[in-house]
């Protein structure tokens, strides 16, 4: 307990950290962190699409429209706050953990609840049966907002990169077994559940952290106007994640659902697997330097130029290379995704690349404001996906990837908190986006080659990645001098030693 007491009480003061280098020590974490998850996740959607139909993935897409919901609501944002303020105390810690612990119930209690009409709403009773075994996840969760914000507030980037790393790698086993075993959609329950136990317990063994029995609605009462703020933010991520699947999944089916949901969820992993880890680092980051403006600005332009120069080629390159991608992934069965895929690669660029506008807003404590730029967003997403379902999933995939370019809007919104404009975000975006565009026609190019088209799918898909990679690497380092300038530097540190 001596530990626990001395861990939590050095959280309750921001040091005075050397954040440059904390933050390249958390990028190298995430980095690596980027590419084993990769790994991980091409391994294990390769075997389960070979051991699972696409109806299981349906099944399980349309229970998480309900699961996401409850889970993106349940902390209320409590533990960023807990990350953002400059001090905090012990009586705060155990006031959030009671407040999360009760949320996570009662919204167990309400996905059970909400199970019953969703089976009606699908047309399937057992998205119902999933739900209800999937509540528990809510419970789970809750019970680690207090090691979460610790770890974070005293930038603690190797331990989070164990415990998550680590959650990731035995939640796939357990759904590989389960699917092996022939579970079905179950198994990808079994994993996820498996997941959060073991994440729960995991983040207790790095803060042992015991709540005292106290709670004060006044401590809640003064964080409501920045936990509520995250709230609503919370709703509008999740419609703006949700709505597509919601009506998708209702006029077209489990099956359909699947083949969309998986070519989503493939091209969402650029923005889950990449640029939402940097802003668990650049969150903390940016909140210490709140009184140094020019420092500030100088991270944000570094931090923003090096996001969007590795997303923005991830997602041209995943739509540039879908055919060979399904075929290598999932099986000539899945096809049917492939124009769908294509189209969420280049609206996940975009999404990745803005994905620094988040940090901002909260480091700036200016998460209301975040909400209503993000409310327009979610209204222009919620017209275009209404209007282009008797299209089919590739008419709601092109409305999709259209109405992301408002993410651009966002994004200026949060560099005028901190005096940057247009030209600042040109000078980050337009390196990128233009040597990926011509990656993209490069690599199509090469795909139409008729000798490829004889070769294997893996091989066709190392060639093009190759070749595109090469060619993305030359232009942008041609149009960046920013970008020329870093890589030089990190050529000559390596060098050196």
């Amino acid at each position: 307990m001596k530990r626990a007491r001395t861990l939590l009480r050095r959280s309750f003061y921001r040091r005075d950290l050397a954040v440059g280098r904390q933050v390249m020590h958390g990028a190298a974490y995430q980095f690596v962190s980027i590419g084993l998850r990769t790994l991980i996740t091409i391994g294990s959607t390769a075997i389960l699409a070979r051991l699972l139909l696409p109806a299981d993935f349906g099944y399980v897409a349309m229970a998480t429209v309900v699961t996401e919901l409850a889970g993106l609501l349940g902390a209320l944002g409590l533990s960023n706050v807990l990350v953002q303020r400059a001090t905090i105390n012990r009586l705060q810690l155990d006031t959030f953990f009671w407040a999360s612990v009760g949320l996570g119930c009662a919204l167990s209690a309400a996905v059970v609840l909400l199970s019953y009409p969703a089976s009606s709403f699908f047309g399937d009773a057992k998205v119902g049966e999933i739900l209800r075994v999937l509540g528990l996840n809510f419970i789970l969760g809750s019970l680690s907002i207090v090691p979460t914000a610790v770890l974070s507030r005293m930038m603690r980037f190797g331990t989070e990169f164990w415990i998550q790393n680590t959650t990731i790698i035995l939640r796939t086993l357990a759904a590989i077994a389960a699917a092996a075993a022939g579970w079905g959609a179950w198994s990808l329950v079994i994993g996820a559940l498996a997941g959060s136990l073991i994440s729960t317990v995991l983040y207790f063994m790095a803060v042992p952290y015991l709540p005292r029995l106290r709670f004060s609605r006044r401590v809640l009462t003064q964080s409501w106007r920045t936990s509520s703020g995250y709230l609503g933010n919370s709703s509008l991520y999740y419609l703006n994640t949700n709505l597509d699947l919601m009506l998708v999944g209702r006029a077209l089916g489990a099956t359909a659902l699947g083949y969309y949901q998986s070519a989503r969820s493939l091209t969402d992993e650029i923005r889950g697997r990449i640029a939402m880890p940097v802003q668990n680092v650049l969150f903390p980051a940016f909140s210490a330097l709140q009184s140094d403006r020019p420092r500030f600005r100088a991270l944000v332009m570094r931090a923003a130029l090096l996001m969007s120069a590795l997303v923005v080629p991830i997602g041209f390159g995943v739509s540039a290379n879908a055919d060979a991608l399904v075929r290598t992934l999932y099986g000539t069965n899945w096809l049917a995704m492939v124009p769908v895929m294509q189209l969420f690669g280049l609206s996940a660029s975009i999404r990745a690349a803005t994905a620094i506008a988040a940090p901002l807003f909260a480091a700036n404590d200016r998460v209301g404001l975040s909400f209503r730029y993000n409310l327009v967003g979610t209204i222009i997403m919620a017209v275009a996906v209404l209007g282009s379902t008797p299209w089919g999933v590739e008419g709601v995939s092109l409305a999709v990837a259209v109405s992301t370019c408002y993410a651009f809007v966002g994004m200026h919104a949060a560099f005028r908190l901190i005096q940057l404009g247009v030209k600042d975000m040109l000078k980050v975006l337009l390196p990128p986006y233009a040597a990926a565009s011509v990656m993209w026609v490069a690599t199509k190019a090469v795909f139409d080659q008729a000798c490829l088209q004889e070769c294997g799918a893996l091989l066709q898909l190392v060639v093009q990645v190759g070749f595109g990679a090469m060619v993305y690497l030359a232009m942008v380092l041609l149009l960046s001098v920013p970008l020329r300038r870093e890589v030089m530097a990190v050529l000559h540190r390596l060098w050196r030693n």
